[in-house]
């Protein structure tokens, strides 16, 4: 018998063969019983598929606005170092990167980095609207939103794959009871030997060979 332990992959493979076996012997009752619950699980695993490649697509996202919000980062570390080369005593780069360099911010976890990125903007803030470096503020505000928002989407994207996981562990379940169902339904009616014809014993050894599948019926 399949068990809740075992993977969605084994349930399928060994309740298919069972509907093979069922279906050359002419069981339409057993066949239509675990079909509806094939069928269930076969959808709970795709749709558990399509929220992971979600989810490592918030990733992804979550990466590439990081890398984006530090590009901004190390421009503006630029733009203030040539600022007071070119007007010697305006301090720029100490009133922005008082530590000397813009690595204190961008190795900040991705979280926190935000946050960093913000404070800086505070201080552009303070300068005049015209000067060299004011538009890097909306900059910086702007790529630490896109980070927050990609976190929020990929915090999303972690809840939405566990909910779907745990719907295909249902539909596991529900495979499993109906998968002992029928071989009691079968033992009753065909009596165990025969019964025992529509099962494929588990193999559940590490590599171990499965045997060859039962043949499809002549049409």
């Amino acid at each position: 018998m399949l068990a809740d332990r075992d993977s969605t992959d084994l349930h399928l493979n060994l309740a298919r063969r069972h509907l093979r076996l069922a279906r050359r012997y002419q069981q339409a009752p057993l066949v239509a019983a675990i079909q509806t619950t094939i069928d269930a699980l076969v959808a709970r695993q795709s749709a558990t598929a399509d929220k992971e490649l979600d989810r490592q697509a918030a990733y992804d996202e979550v990466m590439a606005a990081d890398g984006d919000l530090d590009d901004v980062i190390r421009n503006l570390f630029g733009a203030a170092t040539a600022f007071d080369r070119d007007h010697l005593g305006a301090g720029m780069l100490a009133m922005l990167f008082p530590g000397g360099g813009f690595t204190p911010i961008v190795d900040l976890p991705v979280a926190q980095e935000p946050a960093g990125a913000e404070a800086l903007a505070v201080k552009i803030g303070k300068l005049a609207a015209d000067h060299a470096l004011a538009p890097f503020a909306a900059k910086l505000t702007a790529k630490a939103q896109a980070v927050r928002d990609a976190l929020t989407a990929l915090d999303n994207g972690v809840r939405a794959e566990k909910a779907a996981a745990a719907e295909e562990d249902i539909a596991k379940s529900a495979l499993s009871r109906q998968y002992e169902y029928n071989y009691l339904s079968a033992r009753q009616t065909l009596g165990r030997g025969i019964a025992e014809r529509l099962f494929v014993k588990a193999n559940r050894s590490p590599g171990a060979a499965e045997p060859a599948p039962a043949p499809q019926p002549t049409p």
